[in-house]
């Protein structure tokens, strides 16, 4: 039997071949490697795996680590990493921005301290 332990983080998985459309909102770490047509909010790490994809309004998380595709406005609350297979159309605010050799990026960004960038519309 699984046992619940308060100090670990829940892991959602959207798998290969999955599809959501709507909001998904999550608390923990959330990986995405199926398809969402919708916003995404978690209050915590969000992974877009090479096959993953984002279509909507918005993409918000603490830390957002995209391998995939994402057309979307990302706000990451600290890090937005863009690998090398990634392909984000939409505008960023971040408070850090990497973006790998390879990466796709179409958009503005805004980077810094949060109170220092300006707010969305």
């Amino acid at each position: 039997m699984l046992s619940r332990r308060s100090n670990v983080a829940a892991l959602t998985y959207l798998g290969e071949g999955a599809q959501l459309e709507g909001v998904l909102k999550v608390r923990g770490q959330v990986r995405i490697d199926g398809r969402v047509q919708g916003t995404v909010i978690v209050e915590g790490d969000l992974e877009i795996g090479p096959k993953g994809e984002i279509e909507g309004e918005l993409v918000q998380a603490v830390n957002v680590q995209i391998h995939g595709l994402v057309r979307a406005q990302v706000i990451a609350q600290e890090k937005l990493m863009l690998l090398k297979t990634a392909h984000l159309e939409g505008d960023v605010r971040a408070k850090a921005l990497d973006i790998e050799a390879g990466a796709a990026f179409i958009g503005r960004s805004y980077t810094g301290e949060p109170r220092a960038l300006p707010q969305p519309e």
